[in-house]
Parts: C-alpha cells; sequence; structure tokens
C-alpha cells in the first residue's frame, strides 16, 4: 500500500523524551501496552492523552487503551510505536493525533512524513488493522505561521488517505465552531480542548473504522 513507503524525515529526531517523569513512566506504558495487547488504541500526544475515556469508548468496537504521552513530538510517538509494537499483534484499529509540539521546529514535510512513518509502523505491526489519522488541531495563540504551517501538514496528511488508512479532518470542524477572536469555549487553552472541544473532535471522527 501507497502510504507504508513514506519514511520519517531524515532531519526529525526520532527518541524518547528525558523530562520527568520520563522514561520511567514511558517504559511502564509501554510494558503494559505489550502485556494487555489491545484492540483499538489512542496514540499521539496530550491532546490524546486528555480524551475523556467514555467519550473515547464508542468511537471503537473494543474497550481502547490511550496510548498518549504530553509533550511528544511526532519523533517520540515514533519512537514509541517501534519499541513498543511488534509483529502478531491484536490491533484492529488506532486513532492518531500528533504533531503540534513539531511546529516550532520542523517543516510541514518533516511533520506529515513522521505521521506517515507512524502510520506504517502501526501497521506493519498489525497489517489488518485501521489506522485513523486526525489532522492537526488549530491552535488560539495567534500564530499566523504555526496556523499556516498547519493547514500544509493538513493538506499533506490528506495525500496519505488509502486502504488501510483513514484521514478525518478535525481541524475545520473546530476552527468553524470558534469565533477568529477571544474565547473559544472548545478550548481551554491555545492547544487544548475543553470537554466540549472533545464532544466536538468526538462526534467529527465518529465509528473508527476504514
Amino acid at each position: 500500500m501507497a502510504f507504508l513507503a513514506v519514511p520519517a524525515q531524515s532531519d526529525t529526531a526520532i527518541g524518547p523524551r528525558t523530562q520527568p517523569p520520563y522514561p520511567d513512566w514511558l517504559t511502564t506504558r509501554m510494558e503494559t501496552l505489550r502485556h494487555q495487547d489491545p484492540k483499538a488504541m489512542l496514540l499521539g500526544d496530550s491532546l490524546v492523552a486528555g480524551w475523556p475515556p467514555d467519550l473515547a469508548r464508542p468511537l471503537f468496537d473494543a474497550e481502547p487503551m490511550n496510548f498518549g504521552a504530553g509533550g511528544d513530538t511526532t519523533g517520540n510517538l515514533l519512537w514509541r510505536v517501534r519499541q513498543a509494537f511488534g509483529p502478531g499483534m491484536s490491533l484492529e484499529s488506532a486513532l492518531v493525533l500528533v504533531g503540534t509540539n513539531d511546529l516550532p521546529d520542523r517543516s510541514a514535510a518533516e511533520i506529515a512524513g513522521t505521521i506517515g512513518t507512524i502510520a506504517a509502523e502501526v501497521r506493519r505491526s498489525a497489517p489488518g488493522a485501521c489506522v485513523t489519522l486526525l489532522t492537526l488541531l488549530p491552535r488560539r495563540d495567534g500564530n499566523a505561521v504555526f496556523a499556516e504551517r498547519i493547514a500544509d501538514v493538513n493538506r499533506r496528511l490528506a495525500a496519505l488517505a488509502g486502504p488501510g488508512l483513514r484521514v478525518v479532518d478535525a481541524s475545520t470542524p473546530l476552527r468553524d465552531a470558534c469565533p477568529a477572536e477571544g474565547a473559544c469555549p472548545l478550548y481551554k487553552d491555545p492547544v487544548h480542548l475543553t470537554r466540549a472541544g472533545y464532544e466536538r473532535l468526538t462526534a467529527v471522527v465518529g465509528k473508527t473504522g476504514c
């Protein structure tokens, strides 16, 4: 399948985060993953880690494991997947949302390329799994450079869609639901969502599947 050939960009640092509570927390989480061998997973950064369990559960046909880690970049998540995943996994469905922490230091091509590689690594360990990629969410920090880069990343992600890989535009519905300026009830800060934001996001994703 075409998306499996997407390599991680060479300029993206691939490795674990070292700030507390890492790496001990990561090691424990990865060991839990290997032990549980879940059929459904959420993969990503703090936006995934903060997804309310009662809202995440209806997205999947099985109880999902949340493999989100606050502060993760695409390179951090790729490292976690490579370390924790392996042949013969029971995984049937995975949802991926990551990339906002890369915006200060990585180009759109680097970010989208590494996200494509994450999807490839998941499918390599679980060839029958459906991977749902969410586009990067809008930020409410007024940074025009970031906004342009997000749009570029999202265009590149949309082009990855194919058999076994679903790409969901999570950006437009959140952007359209918020005023151009001032506070938005979907966001509790410039990056993270309130429960209302997650309710909106969950409705946009719908049931995972390819």
